[in-house]
């Protein structure tokens, strides 16, 4: 079994009194559960649950930081679970002052965040047994395999993830980020760590900062018209990653969420990286 060092507060991880009908804000929530078995009790959820597929089908609840107060009402859960971006704070506020209990689970951008993440949601529902057994198996030798791949490529490949475009301008991930997370798990060096935060760049930017590498989303690259885009884009196809065909493209739920799914995504990345 792999050993896991907590980054985590668990001061939200207390059993909730009521699991019988949650209604979920964030995608990582929701593929947690389903992933513990728990689905059943899911009566609704957010617009970024799109994993796996049979979340499509739940009543939404709005979008994780703009969810409706009188959707979820109306639904009567017994218990709000969200991401730590759930809000906005006068919904939550307006759900809690009818008794209805609402958990936010932390977020930390490393692998053992999402360790922990896991074993939190697990201790809410009550179901700590199921946890222990994805980590003794599965989700352990995942992080296993992140740590052989990593430890071969540590921090040399340069890499930029850009979220998507505004405006012609590349929306990339700086510190702090969940992006800056992903790019240090597949263990390589982020091009843009100096910035902070979600920041848009000028492609005379992206180009100076050389990356060997560029991660994107595949919402970002169907909107730039694919890697042909990019190879026809005067400013990006001066970059390393786009001469030497080194874009990877994925989900942007799977690579930034910080579910099960963002270690399978930087398992793949890691073994892109030199």
């Amino acid at each position: 079994m792999a050993v896991f060092t907590s980054e985590f507060s668990w001061s939200s991880c207390n059993p909730a009194k009521d699991i019988s009908r949650i209604a979920i804000a964030g995608g990582s929530i929701t593929e947690l559960l389903y992933l513990l078995g728990e689905e059943e009790r899911i009566i609704a959820a957010d617009r970024t649950s799109n994993y796996p597929k049979e979340a499509l089908e739940l009543p939404s609840v709005g979008y994780v930081r703009n969810i409706s107060a009188e959707g979820i009402l109306s639904l009567k859960p017994t218990l709000v679970l969200g991401e730590h971006d759930m809000g906005p704070a006068e919904v939550i506020k307006q759900i809690e002052n009818v008794s209805v209990e609402v958990i936010r689970v932390n977020e930390v951008h490393t692998a053992s965040g999402i360790v922990d993440k896991l074993r939190c949601v697990a201790s809410i529902l009550g179901v700590n047994d199921k946890a222990d057994s994805l980590l003794e198996n599965r989700i352990g030798n995942l992080i296993n395999q992140l740590d052989v791949v990593r430890s071969r490529s540590e921090f040399r490949s340069r890499v930029a993830l850009v979220l998507n475009f505004s405006d012609g301008a590349p929306i990339i991930a700086g510190k702090n980020t969940s992006g800056n997370g992903v790019i240090e798990m597949a263990g390589a060096k982020n091009v843009f760590h100096s910035i902070d935060g979600w920041k848009p760049v000028s492609r005379e930017t992206l180009v100076g900062a050389s990356p060997d590498h560029i991660i994107i989303t595949e919402r970002a690259l169907r909107a730039i018209g694919g890697l042909s885009g990019m190879k026809q884009d005067i400013a990006l196809t001066l970059t390393p990653a786009v001469q030497h065909g080194r874009v990877h493209a994925v989900d942007g739920m799977a690579l930034l969420g910080f579910g099960i799914r963002t270690l399978d995504a930087a398992l793949k990345l890691a073994s892109f990286f030199d």
